[in-house]
């Protein structure tokens, strides 16, 4: 789980809790028109896929968009299987609200186990799935067009 008080991620199925952390909540309208926002083409990255160059965002600058634009947020890994000759992992973003409101997003991804990364395809596809959810809540959202 990687909340936004956190200094280290943990892998678990852990429910995300309040935090102790002090930073103000804002209301969820703000919040949701914040993350709609498109990410500043200067924080994306680009790689070649055969013959298709990708653009993205890595899933550390989503992390600092989400400490900025959605204070208290938290990622959870729910849970990593291998089916077949794949690593899929599953989360959810859970974004707290001023009004009280718990938005939750929830996302899978998949890497080959045999990927061409030089990560582990278990961190490949958690990466994936954290900028998943947070395209689900409209972070980054006009990467997926």
């Amino acid at each position: 789980m990687i909340c936004a008080s956190d200094a280290r991620p943990l892998v678990t199925a852990a429910p995300c809790k309040a935090s102790s952390a002090k930073f103000s909540l804002r209301p969820t309208a703000e919040t949701l028109a914040d993350l709609s926002r498109p990410i500043d083409p200067r924080h994306l990255k680009t790689r070649k896929q055969g013959t298709t160059t990708l653009t993205y965002c890595p899933w550390n600058t989503i992390a600092k968009h989400l400490h900025h634009r959605a204070p208290g947020w938290c990622w959870e890994v729910q849970s990593v299987q291998e089916v077949g000759s794949a690593v899929v992992v599953t989360g959810r973003l859970t974004i707290p609200t001023a009004d009280g409101d718990l938005l939750h997003y929830s996302a899978v991804a998949s890497e080959p186990l045999e990927s061409k990364s030089q990560a582990p395809a278990a961190e490949v596809a958690a990466s994936s799935c954290l900028r998943r959810a947070a395209a689900l809540a409209g972070l980054g959202l006009e990467l997926w067009g």
